[in-house]
């Protein structure tokens, strides 16, 4: 978050504090955050080129699995 960002983006809110506002005001702070993240994740693929699943995650395949 940068420096022209509401104040509420500013802070490093923690889960505790955040339950503790009225559920409006936790709302406006998750979903301004939530904006702001979506922007990161939509230009810098950096955080989105991973494989969901490495070479080794998956066992077996369907022709050839061994019954349990």
């Amino acid at each position: 978050m940068t420096i022209g960002d509401p104040p509420s983006l500013r802070k490093h809110w923690t889960a505790k504090e955040l339950l503790a506002l009225p559920a409006a005001r936790r709302d406006e702070i998750l979903r301004a955050a939530a904006a702001q993240a979506e922007c990161d994740y939509r230009d810098n693929h950096d955080l989105t080129a991973t494989e969901a699943f490495g070479a080794k995650d998956l066992y077996g395949d369907s022709a050839n699995a061994e019954a349990r």
